[in-house]
Parts: C-alpha cells; sequence; structure tokens
C-alpha cells in the first residue's frame, strides 16, 4: 500500500505542475516547509497536525476544522500540490497553490487555493483559505 501512495504521490505531483509557459515561483524555505508539513499531516491523518498550520480565528476554521476530523475519519488521504502564485513580504504573504487530493484511491479533487499567511513569532499560520469546503469529505 505504501509503494501505491508513493506512486500516486509522484505521478500527482507531476499533474499538479503548472504548465511549461508559467514560471514557477520559488516559495521561502520556511514558507514551503509549511505547507509541506501540512500535506504531510493530512497523509499521516494526522488532523491536529494539519489545523495547527491555520489560526483558529481564521474565517471559516470551524467549519475546516469538522471537515478535516470527518474526512480523516473515514478516509485515506493523499495530496500534492504546486506553487501558482506568491506575493507578499516577510509578515504576511498571498500564495495561490494547485491542490490534488486523493480520497480512498476513489476519488480526487483538483482546485487552485488561495491562502494567505502571516508570520505570528518564529511561525508563518495560515490565516485564510479560499475555499475551505475543498477538504470536506466525500
Amino acid at each position: 500500500m505504501k509503494t501505491l501512495a508513493v506512486l500516486f504521490s509522484a505521478a500527482a505531483i507531476a499533474l499538479a505542475q503548472p504548465p511549461p509557459e508559467m514560471p514557477k515561483p520559488d516559495l521561502s524555505k520556511d514558507v514551503e516547509d509549511l505547507f509541506r508539513t501540512a500535506a504531510e499531516a493530512l497523509a499521516d491523518k494526522d488532523a491536529p497536525g494539519f489545523l495547527g498550520k491555520f489560526d483558529s480565528k481564521m474565517p471559516g476554521y470551524t467549519t475546516l476544522r469538522d471537515e478535516i476530523l470527518a474526512l480523516l475519519d473515514h478516509s485515506d488521504v493523499s495530496t500534492a500540490w504546486a506553487v501558482v502564485a506568491d506575493e507578499g513580504d516577510d509578515l504576511m504573504r498571498e500564495v495561490q497553490l494547485d491542490w490534488l487530493i486523493q480520497i480512498d484511491l476513489e476519488q480526487s479533487r483538483r482546485q487552485i487555493l488561495k491562502f494567505r499567511i502571516e508570520r505570528q513569532g518564529k511561525k508563518w499560520k495560515i490565516v485564510s483559505l479560499e475555499p475551505v469546503e475543498f477538504f470536506k469529505p466525500i
């Protein structure tokens, strides 16, 4: 099963890449780590690890929390993402990711997700996500 998940992840990453004519923005290492560890938490069924990347005061946080808990309680999830846009400074950034999610190897969704992140102390936190409903269970 792990081999299948690794193969799916590799294929999903390849599919999630923006078209060649679109230059891929580079994320700083700490911003990239925010999204990489969030995706890993989903794959590991670690709801607190995923939700910990978000500011609990974010609009739609309760909906996101409920959907993530339901999704991870009943499904296995694989994800991949690619950067579409990244703008901002060392305190606030607007990031768009082409995100692919595979649920129980039966259903997949792919959409451009819009994140606003803020530096809170030494770490980045997601303070806005559109659309929050992207992570709803099947």
